[in-house]
């Protein structure tokens, strides 16, 4: 997990697009927050592999958001409910549900609907919102720290240099 995490802060660091970032972070709440087994999350899954996209970011907000979903999952249910029953819409859904596409899309599950409606609504701010954090980190953060003297030290001494050697040994 931490390796992880130390993936995830390189790849902030690194010169990967912040757009290929934050699509990563929220694909990664796409999936974590719906159900997990559910069909447009295959199709998630394979857009991770095609569009390039930073696998460890992907990991980390799937990890984080997927433990979010336990505690949102009973809102996303209820707004899920409330969509699947408003008087409205009703001759909507019953259409739908006659398509077996959209029957195998699970759409007439409360919880399906809810978290993917809840993951919609959230997405633009989230993309949005982790590319202009990212770019702000870049300006702000990583240029004053890579300013520090222990820093411009640490990256030229064989300490550190051991240590890489060390851990690229270990993870072949």
């Amino acid at each position: 997990m931490i390796s992880l995490l130390a993936k995830g802060l390189k790849a902030i660091n690194s010169d990967d697009s912040p757009w290929q970032i934050s699509l990563a972070l929220c694909l990664g709440m796409f999936v974590g927050l719906t159900p997990f087994l559910a069909v447009h999350n295959m199709f998630l899954l394979l857009l991770v592999v095609i569009v390039r996209v930073n696998l460890s970011v992907f990991s980390l907000s799937l990890g984080f958001f997927s433990g979010v979903a336990y505690v949102v999952d009973p809102m996303s249910e209820g707004f899920g409910f409330w969509l699947l029953h408003i008087e409205d819409l009703q001759s909507f859904w019953t259409a739908m549900y006659q398509i077996s596409f959209w029957r195998l899309l699970q759409f007439n599950n409360s919880l399906m609907l809810g978290s993917l409606c809840l993951c919609l609504l959230l997405a633009p701010g989230v993309f949005i919102g982790t590319k202009i954090l990212i770019e702000q980190y870049r300006l702000t953060i990583m240029s004053w720290v890579q300013r520090r003297r222990l820093i411009v030290w640490l990256r030229s001494s064989r300490v550190l240099s051991a240590y890489k050697s060390l851990g690229d040994r270990s993870a072949k």
